[in-house]
C-alpha cells in the first residue's frame, strides 16, 4: 500500500472517530436538563417570550435526535452556533480567537518535552545504574506523578514569587501593541510583522505554561527511551559493532540511539494528546487566553455549542497528531512500509 492510500484510509477512519466523539459529547452535554436558566439567569423568569425564542432557535423542546440533526446540518454549513458564555458570540469566532494561543503553548511544550525527555533518557541509559541514572529517574517520576495544577503553582512560586524572572500570567504585556492578524497566530504574526517587542513579551509569557506541561510529560519520553536503549544495547548487531573495535560512545550514539527512537515516536502521539488536553488546566492557572480557558467557561455556563465545538477541535487535533506520528515511522526507520 502506498503512502497516499494509507493517508486516505486513515482520514476516512478519522471521520468516523470524530462522528463518534460528536455523538457522545452531544448526548452527555444535553443530559443535564434545559440550559435556558443557565444562559439567561433571572431573565428566564422575567421574560418568558425570550425563553420561547431560545428554545425555538436551538430546538430545545424537540427530541434529542432532532436537535442533533439540526446541529449536524449547521456544522456542515460551517455554523458552530453561538456561545452563551461569551455573550452569544459566534463559536467559530471564539475558536478563531482562542485556538492560536493554545497552539502556542502546545508547540513550545512539545519542544521542551522532547528536549528534556530525550536528553534525560540518553543520560539515564548511558549512565545506567549510577547516581546520575537514579537522580534522573527520581526527577521524571516526581514530575509525571504530579498534576499540572500542582506543577503550575510550584513554578509560579519559584520563578515569579522568589526570583521574579518571568510574568505570572497573560499572553503578553498589555502595554505592547499586538501585531495585525496575518496567520492568526500572534507570535508568528509578530515575527512576520517585525514586532519584536511583542514577540519577546509573548515568549516570556509562554515559558511558564509550556514548562509546566513539559515537566508533567517529559518523564514518559525519558522512561520509554531509557528502556528502549537498554534493550537495543543488548542486541546482536551492537555486539558486532563492539567486536569490530568501535568505542562505546560511537556504538551508543550511531547504532543504539537511532534504533531506540522508534518507540519514542510511538509514544510521542500520546504525549501530544496529554499536552493538548492539559492546556485546560494550565491556561486557567496562568490566565492564558486560549481554548482551555474557554472550555472551563463553557462547562460552567452549560454552553452546549461551545462544549461541542471545543471537544470536536481537540479530537481533530489528536487524530491529526496520531496520523503524523504514523508517518514519522518511515523517517526514523526506512525499513517500515505501509502494508
Amino acid at each position: 500500500m502506498d503512502i497516499g492510500r494509507y493517508i486516505a484510509r486513515r482520514l476516512l477512519l478519522a471521520i468516523f472517530v470524530l462522528l463518534g466523539v460528536l455523538v457522545i459529547t452531544f448526548v452527555i452535554s444535553h443530559s443535564f436538563g434545559n440550559p435556558i436558566y443557565a444562559w439567561l439567569g433571572k431573565s428566564a423568569a422575567l421574560h418568558p417570550n425570550l425563553v420561547l425564542l431560545y428554545e425555538k432557535q436551538y430546538h430545545l423542546t424537540d427530541p434529542l435526535y432532532v436537535q442533533f440533526y439540526y446541529y449536524v446540518i449547521g456544522l456542515s454549513q460551517g455554523n458552530l452556533g453561538f456561545s452563551p458564555s461569551r455573550g452569544f458570540e459566534p463559536v467559530s469566532q471564539v475558536i478563531e480567537q482562542t485556538l492560536p494561543y493554545t497552539l502556542q503553548i502546545a508547540f513550545f511544550a512539545i519542544i521542551l518535552t522532547l528536549l528534556m525527555g530525550i536528553t534525560f533518557g540518553i543520560l539515564s541509559s548511558f549512565y545506567h545504574r549510577t547516581p546520575i541514572d537514579a537522580g534522573v529517574r527520581g526527577f521524571y517520576l516526581g514530575g509525571y506523578s504530579s498534576p499540572p495544577f500542582f506543577i503550575g503553582l510550584l513554578v509560579l512560586i519559584i520563578f515569579v514569587y522568589f526570583f521574579h524572572w518571568l510574568p505570572s500570567g497573560g499572553a503578553a504585556s498589555i502595554t505592547i501593541t499586538p501585531p495585525h492578524a496575518i496567520t492568526g497566530i500572534p507570535m508568528l504574526d509578530s515575527l512576520l510583522e517585525g514586532n519584536f517587542n511583542y514577540l519577546a513579551s509573548a515568549l516570556d509569557h509562554v515559558i511558564l505554561p509550556s514548562l509546566t506541561l513539559a515537566l508533567c510529560t517529559f518523564g514518559v519520553v525519558t522512561r520509554i527511551l531509557r528502556s528502549s536503549v537498554l534493550d537495543v544495547m543488548h542486541s546482536n548487531f551492537i555486539r558486532t559493532a563492539r567486536a569490530k573495535g568501535a568505542d562505546e560512545r560511537t556504538v551508543f550514539l550511531n547504532h543504539g540511539l537511532r534504533n531506540a527512537l522508534i518507540p519514542v515516536v510511538t509514544v510521542s502521539s500520546l504525549v501530544v494528546t496529554y499536552l493538548l488536553t492539559g492546556t485546560v488546566f494550565v491556561e486557567n492557572i496562568f490566565a492564558y487566553p486560549g481554548m482551555g480557558q474557554y472550555v472551563v467557561a463553557a462547562l460552567l455556563a452549560q454552553d452546549y455549542p461551545g462544549i461541542l465545538a471545543t471537544t470536536l477541535i481537540f479530537a481533530l487535533l489528536i487524530v491529526l497528531t496520531n496520523l503524523a506520528a504514523d508517518l514519522m515511522y518511515v523517517v526514523v526507520d526506512p525499513q517500515i512500509r505501509y502494508s
